[in-house]
């Protein structure tokens, strides 16, 4: 390996007058060379090319852009890119932005406000041409003051104004159908001989509130009374689930809905540290199916999202919509209960089997 001096300027960047003069013509006829432009001979075209790659050179993409009026850049602001399912959905939609020609610009807005206005800002800076915000806790109203009219798509909004499942949703908006996936939930465990089910949230946030509500509404649906607030969760309450298990160990339940999977992975461990073990203490079922949950031990009951084709959808309708200036209508993608090791029979059930 070469050594790099520190005292040695930086190479210049190669320019468009570099190419012309290695190649014996003017910096328009370079141009128009590598654009292809008919107007310029084969020969002169491919001499261009050679001198081009001899030099390494690199087109100035923002300068073209900015001529154009086009920059060919998507924002897409997500709460973590280290959580697996934020992941997915970014890696999905990077490809298909990839696939219409467009690149992605990241930001983390770790659910804080004013850390989604500063990448909101940023995007702006950057001049992109379309912005998607997924599980942003800041109003989609708010979000339209601050990016270019009707070039907004909202992915899974965790803000309380936003009409989750309580009549139609604006433009614009793609999200999973959470309240159904809970009520698949609760009609297995119920079916599976269960009755003590308790619900483990993350905080206040809104998609916690969805499915807090949607378990209490389901199991109401089967007869069976429940304390939602049983086991108060704080936000990112998967970080500490060493707190919340001895609480769950001394009030046992039969069944745990976790709010979403990280959580249950978590709960599972430190409640197995307290001695609780799953499924043989307390069946634990949890929410979005990432691939860790296929690989515990227990393997996880959960409900598979479809993070890969949200991602794809939004990426796709935001393209459409830069396109065609206008939002395509709201989409709710439908979800799938995968039962696993994690939830077996109750107890009782079982028993009284044995029994009989």
């Amino acid at each position: 390996m070469t050594a790099i001096d520190p005292d040695e300027p930086l190479a210049r960047r190669v320019t468009l007058d570099d190419v012309g003069r290695r190649a014996g013509v003017s910096r328009a006829t370079a141009s128009r060379s590598l654009s292809d432009d008919p107007r310029i001979s084969v020969a002169t075209r491919a001499a261009v090319k050679q001198a081009a790659t001899d030099l390494h050179y690199v087109p100035n993409i923002a300068a073209r852009s900015l001529r154009a009026q086009r920059t060919k850049i998507l924002g897409l602001l997500l709460a973590n890119l280290s959580d697996p399912v934020h992941g997915q959905i970014a890696a999905a939609f990077e490809q298909e932005a990839w696939r219409s020609g467009y690149q992605v610009l990241f930001a983390a807005g770790l659910q804080e406000v004013e850390l989604e206005r500063k990448a909101l800002r940023v995007f702006t800076e950057h001049a992109t041409e379309g912005v998607a915000m997924v599980s942003s806790v800041m109003s989609p109203a708010e979000a339209q003051t601050r990016v270019r009219p009707g070039r907004l798509m909202v992915g899974q909004p965790d803000h309380e104004r936003v009409g989750r499942y309580r009549g139609p949703l604006t433009p614009g908006v793609m999200m999973t159908d959470d309240a159904s996936g809970v009520d698949q939930v609760v009609d297995h465990l119920v079916g599976l001989g269960f009755r003590d089910i308790a619900y483990v949230g993350s905080g206040t946030r809104a998609s916690s509130t969805v499915h807090r509500e949607a378990v209490g509404v389901a199991l109401e649906r089967h007869g069976i009374s429940v304390n939602l607030d049983r086991f108060p969760s704080p936000d990112d309450a998967w970080r500490r689930c060493d707190e919340i298990a001895p609480l769950i160990a001394a009030d046992l339940p039969e069944a745990l809905v976790c709010y979403e999977d990280v959580q249950a992975l978590a709960l599972m461990d430190s409640l197995r540290r307290v001695g609780v073990r799953t499924p043989d203490d307390v069946a634990i079922v949890g929410f979005d199916g990432i691939l860790f949950a296929e690989i515990s031990s227990p393997r996880l009951t959960t409900v598979r999202t479809p993070l890969a084709e949200l991602g794809q959808l939004i990426a796709a309708s935001l393209i459409e919509a830069i396109s065609t200036g206008a939002l395509p209508d709201a989409r709710v993608l439908p979800v799938e209960l995968v039962v696993r090791e994690s939830a077996q029979p109750a107890r009782s059930v079982v028993a009284s089997s044995a029994n009989g």
